[in-house]
C-alpha cells in the first residue's frame, strides 16, 4: 500500500455522537489486515478515548489531549508527552478567570474543573470520564510541579475568534491556539498538537511521513493534516481545513473514512 499509517480524528469525523458507523469499522478492520495501521488522534483526555478504541477496532497507539502525548492504548503507557511549560499554563488560567470562562487543565488521565456546572456536567458526560473538581480557582489549586498536557476554555461561539487572537497574543510563540469545536479553544505547547504528534508517533512506529494519512473535520485537525503524506478532510469539515486538504471526503453521515480506505486498499489514492 502506499499508506502505511492513518491518523484520524473521533469527534465528528468518525464518531458522530452516538456511535461508529459498521462500514467505517469493518473498513479500519480491512485496512489493519492488509498491514495498515489506524490511530486515533483526537482533543480528548486519554481515559476518555481509551475506552473507546476497542469497539472501533483501532490499533493500540493513539494521540489524545490534542497532540499533547501519545500513548499505548492498551496498557496506558505514555510513549511521548509534549507538555505545556508551568508558568505558560498558568498565564492561560490566569486569562481565563479573570474572564470568568469555564476552564479545564488535563492531565493523562485526568482533567480539572474550577467547581462544577452545567457545562461541564455535559461535558463530563460526553466524555464518560468525571473531572477532579478543585473547588477554588485552578491556578490556585494546581500542584508546583504540574506542566498539563493541555489547557481548554469553554468559549462563546460569537467570542471564540477574538479569543483566540488575544490568546495567541499574550502567549506567543510558546504555544499552539486552536479550536476543537465552536465553544472549545484548546492551548498546547508549541511543541505538542496533532501534526508534531503525528510526526512523533511515526518516527516512533517507524513508518516514513510520506506513508501516513491523516484526516479530520476541525481546526484542531489542521496541523495533522498538513503534516502528513496525505491530508484528508470529511465533509463536515470546516472551510478552512478543506482548504488546506489534498483529499475531500464525504461527510461523517456518508462514511468518509470508510471511502478514504476503501480508496487506498483499492490503490485509487
Amino acid at each position: 500500500m502506499k499508506y502505511s499509517l492513518i491518523a484520524s480524528d473521533f469527534d465528528g469525523t468518525i464518531y458522530d455522537g452516538k456511535t461508529v458507523s459498521p462500514r467505517v469499522i469493518r473498513a479500519i478492520a480491512s485496512f489493519r489486515e492488509a498491514g495498515g495501521i489506524f490511530a486515533i488522534a483526537t482533543g480528548r483526555v486519554f481515559s476518555s478515548i481509551q475506552k473507546k478504541i476497542p469497539s472501533v477496532g483501532a490499533d493500540d497507539y493513539c494521540i489524545a489531549a490534542q497532540g499533547s502525548a501519545f500513548y499505548r492504548a492498551s496498557t496506558g503507557e505514555v510513549l511521548g508527552r509534549f507538555p505545556l511549560p508551568r508558568e505558560v499554563a498558568m498565564q492561560a488560567l490566569a486569562y481565563f478567570e479573570e474572564r470568568n470562562i469555564i476552564c479545564h487543565a488535563y492531565a493523562d488521565s485526568e482533567y480539572y474543573v474550577s467547581k462544577a456546572n452545567r457545562m461541564t456536567d455535559v461535558y463530563a458526560s460526553y466524555c464518560e470520564v468525571l473531572p477532579t473538581v478543585a473547588d477554588m480557582p485552578l491556578s490556585s489549586y494546581l500542584r508546583p510541579d504540574f506542566s498539563p498536557n493541555k489547557i481548554m476554555g469553554i468559549v462563546p461561539a460569537l467570542e471564540m475568534d477574538q479569543t483566540i487572537e488575544e490568546v495567541k497574543k499574550l502567549l506567543g510563540d510558546q504555544v499552539e491556539v486552536t479550536k476543537s469545536s465552536p465553544i472549545f479553544l484548546e492551548i498546547t505547547s508549541a511543541s505538542a498538537g496533532k501534526g508534531n504528534a503525528l510526526v512523533a508517533l511515526a518516527k516512533y512506529l517507524g513508518v516514513p511521513m510520506e506513508k501516513t494519512v491523516a484526516v479530520g473535520d476541525n481546526l484542531n485537525d489542521l496541523s495533522m493534516i498538513r503534516a502528513a503524506g496525505l491530508g484528508a478532510a470529511v465533509g463536515n469539515a470546516v472551510d478552512e481545513l478543506k482548504s488546506a486538504a489534498d483529499a475531500l471526503l464525504p461527510p461523517i453521515g456518508e462514511d468518509g473514512v470508510a471511502v478514504l480506505i476503501e480508496k487506498i486498499l483499492k490503490k485509487e489514492i
